[in-house]
């Protein structure tokens, strides 16, 4: 009976540690009406994919291109994307290329939390398979996606390839090997500077550093679910992990070493 109290206390006591070194969880993961994401888009050639104008020069939100008429053949609002190709379309150069990048923001003026009390943040997109041209990441060909800060203002249902943002240094990468899987990124410290100033928070940028080819010779690039998905849990998230009170940490704290107490008291009996 002596061994099953301390295996107990023992048990409780990690139970009640963990639980001290970590608070709540916040998870921001809004639909589409409340969301800051789109991909732009470097292709010139007018009419591709049923956009009368060049990619290059249309914003591919999804609002924006369901203003078209026609509706352009592939639902490119639904997507976000990264890739790096231009040497493999073929001949044409600039013209033919397919490349992608992804800018999106979260809005954390409703959290209220202080950068002191954030202990990790992870932002998550979900990978998808790719549309034609591309074909997808796979272990023997993983694709390396680039996260760098965005640092000017850039519109959701404004910004093209042509009028992109500026972006910092890269601060975070993700290599991916699949499909049907979240691709993440640390974020820690993007969300303690734009916490400790608003001002600042002008996303961040998503892309592909490598011109990667499959075995087919098609090149490989990453699709992402995008805020308009039908699947909640599928869209892009920002999950930031809080510290607990302090209050809440000397209590916690407090049951630790009074169990531990009452172990070696029972120890010694």
């Amino acid at each position: 009976m002596r061994q099953r109290s301390i295996a107990g206390a023992f048990a409780l006591t990690t139970l009640l540690a963990t639980a001290a070194q970590a608070g709540p969880l916040v998870t921001l993961q809004p639909g589409e009406a409340a969301s800051e994401d789109v991909f732009v888009y470097e292709f010139a050639v007018p009419g591709a994919f049923g956009i009368a104008t060049a990619a290059r020069a249309t914003n591919l939100d999804s609002a924006t291109l369901g203003a078209l008429t026609p509706l352009p053949a592939v639902p490119f609002g639904n997507f976000l994307g990264s890739s790096n190709t231009t040497p493999l379309i073929g001949a044409g150069g600039e013209t033919r290329a397919h490349d992608t990048r992804t800018l999106i923001r979260f809005d954390l003026a409703g959290l209220a939390l202080a950068s002191g009390s954030i202990a990790k943040a992870t932002l998550g997109l979900f990978a998808v398979p790719g549309l034609p041209p591309f074909d997808d990441p796979t272990a023997a060909r993983p694709v390396t996606t680039e996260l760098r800060e965005v640092t000017s203002a850039w519109g959701e249902t404004t910004v093209t390839w042509e009028t992109q943002p500026s972006v910092s240094d890269v601060v975070g990468t993700f290599v991916q090997t699949g499909v049907n899987q979240f691709v993440t990124f640390d974020v820690t410290g993007l969300v303690k500077d734009w916490l400790d100033d608003p001002s600042g928070n002008l996303g961040v940028r998503l892309s592909q550093p490598d011109i990667l080819a499959s075995d087919a010779g098609r090149p490989i690039a990453s699709l992402y679910l995008s805020s308009t998905a039908a699947d909640p849990s599928l869209r892009p998230f920002l999950a930031i992990e809080t510290v607990p009170e302090p209050a809440t940490s000397a209590l916690l704290g407090a049951g630790v070493g009074m169990i531990a107490w009452k172990t070696r008291r029972r120890r010694t009996a």
